[in-house]
């Protein structure tokens, strides 16, 4: 096995990659062997993922970020560790620091977002102005930096020396209602619930905060709702908000779009009007269109209901919360809301769409029927609820809308992927094989990341979308292994901010995926 240089260059490497990708297309048969070693397509990146593995790294991205590593210089590399402290998922922080355990003492930025107390309590009392002081280059003062830090989930011992570095800032005059001059003008509160919103609550340090004057915001309520901490963060800020009517707007988006009928509750109760709501994108909306679209069940949406959100305004495509209801199969909703007023206005590309989710292959044939016109429409009608459907693991509904004519390869969801992709990425582990029996295209690629399924399986696995609630993507994923999915782009590596779940890591390494030693 070759060795990495000290002091590696990206461009030689690059250029490695390329002269080995030439071998192997003129023929040359060590050329070839190298490259088949660990995919069958003669590409670029097969080369690179080949070259990668012959250093000892899973892959070329993992490569490529360890030759940016060796490359930095400790300033450099404090920057890129501080980066990765308050924003990264994959625990670049803690590798950084691992690598080059210097940075811990390097400056007494490191020394807060670490939570060093001793070192932070020192720093203060020679320069007292730290606990004000604006950051030029990042727009953040030291408390948002410790708000934002996410070393007590890295490393559950640095919890304490958090809390204590943010009290005695606190202490030492740090208003915790300054806004940052960059990143959206941030409040310190603001950087702990964007935390919490990642997975990453760190609830004893929300409560100083709040204990210490921190203003609740909207935002703050919106990010909090989609902690996954059983809504205890939301809770806290509740508890902490006088009057929530005269700020909730984009609070009530949070829960509608993570399908949480409890958070939607506690936002009403606390005074939050659905009058009032804006969607996740900040503009005005119809909680109730947003709460069919996401898939809520009939409880948070009566909630809304009783609480006097309008049944008739429209979603952003025009379409009516009833007609929105009927062409998702959604009768339990369209009753509902008739009770509440609206009005039934379903087209017959509704009906059919409907009949279609319901799997009644007689409704959709006499909708047909009396509706010829729709034949014409069928691929757009259908394109929307076929990855619905297919993500829902309504593998009935799936064949139905294929036998009317939907191509089973066709583009159909925002990123260009097909209906594979969806049922693969959602873990709907009965719908996939139905679709690789009717001919699916396995290494179909989407338009945005040029994925196959099995990488969106993968990716689905981590991730755990809850559209299906009978997802598995350890099936997903052994099935689609078993009807040959190259597993030539599955990468594993620890860099990736999308990594598939440990158990489906686990089997994809055993089909040969990401199976050489870590760097």
């Amino acid at each position: 096995m070759p060795t990495l240089p000290t002091d590696p260059n990206l461009d030689h490497l690059r250029r490695q990659a390329k002269d080995l990708l030439r071998a192997a297309k003129s023929g040359d048969g060590d050329g070839r062997r190298r490259m088949q070693h660990v995919g069958e397509q003669l590409t670029l990146a097969v080369a690179q993922l080949a070259l990668a593995r012959e250093y000892g790294y899973q892959s070329w991205p993992r490569l490529k970020a360890e030759v940016e590593t060796r490359r930095l210089d400790l300033a450099h590399k404090v920057e890129a560790f501080l980066e990765a402290s308050v924003q990264d998922t994959t625990g670049r922080a803690k590798r950084l620091l691992e690598a080059t355990p210097e940075i811990a003492s390097y400056s007494v930025a490191t020394g807060i977002v670490l939570g060093d107390a001793p070192r932070v309590r020192s720093e203060l009392e020679h320069d007292p102005g730290l606990a004000i002081r604006v950051d030029p280059h990042t727009g953040w003062t030291a408390l948002h930096l410790v708000s934002g830090s996410r070393w007590h989930r890295l490393d559950p011992s640095r919890a304490s020396g958090l809390l204590s570095v943010a009290r005695m800032l606190l202490d030492a005059g740090a208003d915790p209602n300054v806004r940052t001059a960059r990143r959206g003008f941030m409040t310190s509160l603001c950087c702990a619930t964007g935390n919490a919103s990642a997975g990453m609550s760190n609830e004893p340090l929300i409560r100083l905060l709040l204990d210490r004057g921190a203003t609740v915001e909207d935002r703050d309520l919106y990010l909090a709702g989609f902690a996954k901490d059983g809504n205890g963060c939301l809770r806290l800020l509740l508890a902490h908000t006088p009057s929530i009517i005269d700020i909730a707007r984009m609070a009530l988006a949070a829960p509608i779009s993570s399908r949480d009928a409890e958070g939607v509750r506690l936002l009403l109760e606390a005074g939050a009007d659905p009058r009032r709501y804006q969607s996740d994108d900040g503009r005005p909306g119809s909680p109730i269109y947003d709460a069919i679209l996401s898939g809520c069940s009939v409880e948070p949406i009566e909630l809304l209901l009783a609480n006097k959100a309008d049944p008739k305004a429209p979603g952003p495509d025009g379409r009516s919360p009833f007609r929105l209801a009927i062409s998702t199969g959604r009768d339990d909703l369209a009753e509902l809301l008739r009770r509440y007023g609206a009005n039934d206005d379903a087209s017959a590309g509704d009906r059919l769409v409907s009949a279609c989710m319901r799997g009644s292959r007689a409704a959709a044939l006499e909708e047909l029927a009396s509706s010829p016109d729709l034949g014409d429409r069928m691929t757009e009608l259908l394109r929307e609820p076929v990855v619905r459907a297919a993500e829902e693991g309504n593998t009935a509904a799936v064949g139905l809308m294929l036998d009317l004519g939907f191509p089973i390869d066709e583009p159909a969801g925002k990123e260009g992927g097909t209906v594979l992709h969806a049922a693969a990425y959602a873990g709907s582990a009965d719908t996939v094989p139905m679709l690789l029996a009717r001919g699916a295209n396995i290494e179909a690629r989407d338009a945005k990341w040029a994925d196959t399924a099995l990488g969106w399986a993968a990716v689905g696995s981590g991730e755990r979308p809850s559209r299906n609630p009978a997802a598995d993507w350890l099936a997903t994923v052994r099935t689609l292994l078993d009807a040959g999915a190259s597993t030539a782009g599955i990468t594993l590596s620890v860099d990736d901010p999308k990594a598939p779940s440990p158990e489906v890591a686990g089997l994809l390494r055993s089909y040969g995926a990401g199976s050489a030693p870590t760097g």
